[in-house]
């Protein structure tokens, strides 16, 4: 099914806002906006921007208008393990640290049920804040060799690994995230510019591929205070009811 048009034109929005092309302060579109550029009636419009503000990204304020939060900094963790989207929208300039094939077992994240000799590519990467400049997250996936041999040719500062796998053909059949609290060793603590042994949520990402075998585990370290997580879930039956009862205002 289809994406509903209002959801396209939100995730678009979102989108700008998470990856930092809107910035906190910046004004959104006003319902006359997005009626005019997408074709839509003034209902969706208007519910575009009030799922906005729901979900902490924007602030709306009559005779002033829509903003983007001050604390938009915030993802969806539905977004997080759909394997049908492209990339969670974490804004932020990724810095490649290190891109290496290595034996399964060796990597810095289990794959399960994989032979532990069998290459894996290992890609590192830090993501940075636009503002300051300072490390959000460290992100390491692990991708099996035979899934992506030639993904050291693209630009790593730039490739997302579910999009990777979308353009190449390679199928997800579900994909799994966990939640772990852990203490900093070295490494970590060092790209993400903190101190050793101070505790961090860390996110662990794994995608199978239909015949159950692993095509990604990958590790997300998050600097402390740096992103806020939410789930959020609308019933489509309390949709469909607010959608009749919204009523356009004639114009003139």
């Amino acid at each position: 099914m289809a994406m509903a048009q209002y959801q396209q034109i939100r995730a678009n929005l979102e989108a700008r806002i998470t990856s930092g092309e809107l910035l906190p302060g910046d004004k959104m579109p006003t319902e006359a906006e997005l009626q005019q550029l997408h074709g839509v009636s003034r209902s969706v419009a208007q519910r575009v921007l009030n799922e906005l503000a729901q979900a902490g990204l924007v602030v709306r304020r009559k005779r002033v208008g829509t903003h983007v939060s001050q604390g938009a900094l915030q993802i969806n963790v539905m977004r997080s393990v759909d394997p049908h989207v492209g990339a969670t929208h974490i804004p932020g300039i990724i810095k490649v640290v290190s891109a290496v094939v290595v034996p399964a077992s060796k990597a810095h994240t289990e794959l399960a049920d994989t032979d532990p000799d069998e290459p894996v590519m290992e890609i590192t990467r830090v993501r940075h804040d636009l503002v300051k400049d300072e490390p959000i997250v460290v992100e390491i996936s692990v991708v099996p060799f035979r899934l992506a041999p030639d993904l050291l040719d693209e630009d790593l500062a730039q490739v997302m690994i579910r999009r990777y796998f979308t353009d190449h053909g390679v199928s997800i059949a579900r994909s799994r995230m966990y939640f772990d609290p852990v203490l900093l060793d070295n490494g970590i603590a060092d790209l993400l510019g903190v101190g050793a042994g101070i505790p961090v949520l860390k996110r662990r990402r794994v995608m199978w591929q239909p015949d159950g075998r692993i095509a990604e585990s990958a590790a997300y370290y998050l600097r402390p205070g740096a992103v806020e997580f939410f789930i959020e879930y609308s019933d489509p039956n309390e949709q469909e009811t607010a959608k009749h009862q919204v009523r356009e205002t004639p114009a003139g």
